[in-house]
């Protein structure tokens, strides 16, 4: 199998550099723009509680703000362009820089007066304990013969 070069048409130049306009702001984002970035997160459950994984690289510790009013948990953050004096001189930034805010809708099974929160290797972890009456008992059962 070959490969072909690929040409542009002649009789559509305009339609070319459209095209290329495009996606040249694509490619290349404008630099100092704020953005509302959106974590991915991974939801965790097992008997005893339930534990929500943010990803935050590059966030610092305490610009990370947890908050938990009724059932209703929100993380929130904010990563700013690092103050220097001196001229970094950039060929290219790829990394957004702007305000992170994710909420999650919580189950009514949850102990709200207990949650923990830690934050290591750029992912944030919370921790939201069960009610103790919701948390699986198991009873052991003698059997006479």
């Amino acid at each position: 199998m070959s490969l072909a070069r690929f040409t542009l048409n002649p009789r559509f130049p305009s339609m070319w550099r459209d095209f290329d306009d495009f996606f040249r702001g694509i490619e290349q984002p404008a630099q100092n723009t704020e953005r509302m970035l959106v974590p991915t997160a991974d939801v965790v459950e097992n008997d005893k509680a339930i534990e929500i994984h943010l990803e935050l690289p590059g966030f610092a510790p305490e610009a990370i703000d947890v908050k938990l009013e009724g059932n209703q948990l929100t993380v929130s953050a904010t990563r700013n362009e690092e103050k220097t004096t001196e001229n970094k001189g950039w060929l290219r930034r790829e990394r957004s820089l702007g305000s992170m805010s994710r909420s999650f809708t919580l189950p009514n099974t949850l102990d709200g007066t207990k949650p923990e929160a830690s934050y290591k290797h750029g992912v944030l972890t919370v921790t939201l304990p069960k009610k103790e009456e919701v948390q699986p008992r198991s009873l052991k059962v003698k059997v006479e013969a």
